[in-house]
C-alpha cells in the first residue's frame, strides 16, 4: 500500500480521529489533575485545615467521576475509529484482490492471503486507532518532566534522563525484535497453511496410511513456529522489564530526594505523593510506549505483506463506464502465458455478435486461456483482446461484469444458501424458481431438508453434481451478460440435461453471444453452432462451420476424431 493510499484511508476517518484526540486529551488531563487535588487534601489535613481538606477531596471525587465518563467516551470512540478504519482498509484490499491477475494471486498461499485480509488490516487499524491516545500520553510525559523542573532542577533532570535512556533502549532493540517478528509471522503463515492442507488432504492421508509422516512434518512446522514465537515474547518481556526497572530505580532516587527536601522544609508531603504518582504514571506511559513499539513492529510486517497484495493490482482499468455493447469478440495476434511455452501463441480470430460459437481442441491446447483473457483474469504479453473493437482493458470493472460472465470447469459458490447464492444475480425469487423448474432441478432442491435455504459448501459437494453445474449456469442466465462463456460445462452434465440447456441457449443468441468450450462431438456438430474455433498446440488451426471444416480441412477432421 502506498503512502498516498494510506493517507486517503486516514483522511476518510478524520472526524473520528479528532473526536478520539479530544476525548483522549480530557482523559489524560483529568488523570494529571486528580493526584494534585489529592495531594492538596493531604497537605491541608497535615496543617489542620479540615474544611479545606474536605473541599479538596470533593474536587478529587469530581475529577475522578469526570475521568470515568471520559474513559467511557474514549473507549467508545476507539471502537468506532477502529471499526471504520478496518472496513476502509478491507474495502481497499477487496478492490486490490479483484484488480490482481490470477498469476499475481497465485503467489499467495490461502493462509497468507487470509492473514492479510484479517490480521494485517486489523493490525493497521488498531495501530492508528491507538496512535491518538499514545500521542496524548507522550504529551503527558513531557508535561510531567516540565512539572518536575518546576519543583526542583535536580528532579527535573533526573526525570528527563530516565525518559531519554528508556527511549534510547527501546529504539536500539526495536530493529532486532522487528526481525524476529518477521520470522515468526512467516512461520505463522506456514503453520496455518499446514492445518488447511491437513483438512484438504485427509483422504490421501487415510488412503496411503501416511499419518506418521504427516504428523512428523506437522510437529516440525509447529516447533519451528514456537521457537520464534518464544524468542519474540522473551525478548519483548526482557526489554519491558529492563525499561520499567530503570524507571523504578529513578523513582526510588526521586523519592529519596523528596524526603530530603521535606526534612529541610523545602517540600510538603503532598508534593511527595505527586512525585510518587507521576512516576507511577511514567511507568504506565512507557508501558504504552512499549506497546506502541510492539505495534509498530507488527505494522512493519503487515505493510510488507499488504504491499505484496497491492504491488501488482492493476488500477488502470475503468476508462469506459457506460457503452452499448453488441458482444463482438476479436483476438489479434495474442501471446499469453509463459513466453517460452505460451498458453496462446499468436492467436487471432473473430466471433461476431449474436453468435453460437464452440471452441474446441485436445487437452492442453490453450482453450481456457481465451476465457482467462476475456474475463481479465490475466493479461496477454502481446496482441489485443477486443470487444466491439475496443480493447478489453479500457472497460470499467463493473461494465465488464455486465458484458461478460462465465461458468468455469469447477464452479465455486459462497457458503450461504442456494437462495442467497442466486439472489446475488437477481433479487426476484420467482425468476430463480422459474429457471430451476425449466432445467428440472426445482423438485430436487425442494426435497432437500432446507429447500432453497440449504447452505452450499464452497465446492457444492453437498448437492448432486448435475444440480451444481445447473446452478452455475442459472447464475449466468440471471446475470444477463451480453457474452456468456461456458468452460467445458456441458461435458460434466448428463446428455439429456446438456441438450436441454443448449436448446434454451440457442433461443438467446438474438440478444447474447454464446461461447462454449467443449470436446463433446455431439455439441460441436449441432446445427445451432454458427462457428467452431479449433486450437492445437496453442494455436488456432481452423475456424468455420463444423460440416464445412470436416470436408475441407484435414487438420480439423484429424483432431476432431481424437476428441
Amino acid at each position: 500500500m502506498s503512502k498516498k493510499e494510506n493517507k486517503e484511508v486516514l483522511l476518510k476517518n478524520k472526524k473520528y480521529f479528532i473526536i478520539k484526540f479530544i476525548s483522549s486529551l480530557f482523559l489524560r488531563v483529568f488523570l494529571l489533575i486528580i493526584p494534585i487535588y489529592y495531594s492538596y487534601g493531604i497537605d491541608e489535613i497535615a496543617l489542620g485545615h479540615f474544611n479545606i481538606a474536605y473541599q479538596m477531596i470533593i474536587m478529587f471525587f469530581v475529577f475522578t467521576f469526570l475521568y470515568r465518563i471520559s474513559e467511557v467516551i474514549n473507549q467508545i470512540t476507539y471502537y468506532k475509529l477502529y471499526s471504520n478504519l478496518y472496513k476502509t482498509y478491507l474495502n481497499l484490499g477487496l478492490a486490490k484482490t479483484c484488480n490482481n491477475s490470477l498469476y499475481s494471486l497465485s503467489r499467495f498461499s490461502l493462509s497468507e492471503y487470509s492473514n492479510i485480509m484479517s490480521e494485517d488490516f486489523e493490525t493497521l487499524s488498531d495501530y492508528y486507532a491507538t496512535m491518538v491516545i499514545r500521542i496524548v500520553e507522550i504529551l503527558e510525559a513531557i508535561y510531567i518532566v516540565i512539572y518536575f523542573f518546576t519543583i526542583s532542577l535536580v528532579l527535573g533532570y533526573i526525570t528527563l534522563v530516565v525518559c531519554l535512556v528508556v527511549l534510547f533502549i527501546l529504539l536500539y532493540f526495536n530493529g532486532a525484535i522487528a526481525r524476529t517478528n518477521r520470522e515468526r509471522k512467516n512461520r505463522h503463515d506456514k503453520r496455518i497453511s499446514l492445518f488447511q492442507e491437513l483438512l484438504l488432504s485427509v483422504k490421501e492421508i487415510k488412503g496411503f496410511n501416511i499419518f506418521n509422516v504427516v504428523k512428523e512434518r506437522s510437529m516440525n512446522t509447529v516447533s519451528d513456529y514456537l521457537k520464534w514465537n518464544d524468542k519474540l515474547n522473551i525478548d519483548k518481556y526482557n526489554l519491558k522489564q529492563v525499561s520499567l526497572g530503570l524507571i523504578d530505580v529513578f523513582q526510588f532516587i526521586a523519592l529519596m530526594i523528596g524526603i530530603k527536601y521535606i526534612a529541610s522544609g523545602q517540600m510538603t508531603i503532598g508534593i511527595l505523593t505527586i512525585i510518587y504518582t507521576y512516576y507511577t504514571k511514567l511507568n504506565t506511559l512507557f508501558t504504552s510506549v512499549i506497546t506502541l513499539f510492539e505495534s509498530n513492529i507488527n505494522v512493519q510486517v503487515a505493510r510488507i505483506r499488504i504491499h505484496k497484495l497491492f504491488q501488482y493490482a492493476n488500477n488502470n482499468y475503468g476508462e469506459i463506464q457506460e457503452e452499448k455493447i453488441s458482444g463482438q469478440i476479436e483476438f489479434k495476434n495474442v501471446l499469453y502465458g509463459n513466453k517460452k511455452d505460451p498458453i496462446l501463441n499468436n492467436v487471432s480470430f473473430l466471433i461476431p455478435s449474436n453468435n453460437f460459437t464452440v471452441i474446441t481442441g485436445v487437452s492442453g491446447s490453450g482453450k481456457t486461456g481465451i476465457f482467462d483473457l476475456l474475463l481479465r483474469y490475466n493479461r496477454q504479453h502481446l496482441g489485443s483482446v477486443l470487444i466491439d473493437g475496443v480493447n478489453i482493458s479500457s472497460f470499467d470493472a463493473k461494465l465488464l461484469g455486465n458484458i461478460v460472465s462465465s461458468v468455469r470447469k469447477s464452479p465455486t459458490f459462497f457458503n450461504i444458501s442456494i437462495r442467497d447464492n442466486l439472489s446475488i444475480f437477481d433479487a426476484n425469487f420467482e425468476n430463480i424458481v422459474s429457471l430451476c423448474k425449466e432445467f428440472g432441478i426445482h423438485d430436487y432442491i425442494m426435497a432437500l431438508d432446507d429447500g432453497y435455504d440449504t447452505v452450499l459448501l464452497t465446492d457444492a459437494s453437498n448437492i448432486n453434481s448435475d444440480v451444481k453445474y445447473v446452478l452455475a449456469i442459472i447464475r449466468v442466465l440471471l446475470k444477463r451478460a451480453t457474452i456468456m462463456l461456458f468452460d467445458e460445462t456441458f461435458d460434466y452434465l448428463s446428455r439429456d440435461l446438456s441438450l436441454k440447456i443448449l436448446d434454451v441457449l440457442e433461443t438467446m443468441t438474438s440478444d447474447n453471444n454464446i461461447v462454449i468450450i467443449t470436446k463433446n462431438k455431439e455439441i460441436i456438430a449441432k446445427k445451432c453452432v454458427n462457428q467452431v474455433i479449433m486450437l492445437d498446440n496453442n494455436k488456432v488451426v481452423a475456424t468455420g462451420l463444423h460440416e464445412n471444416l470436416m470436408k475441407e480441412n484435414t487438420d480439423y477432421s484429424k483432431i476432431f476424431k481424437k476428441l
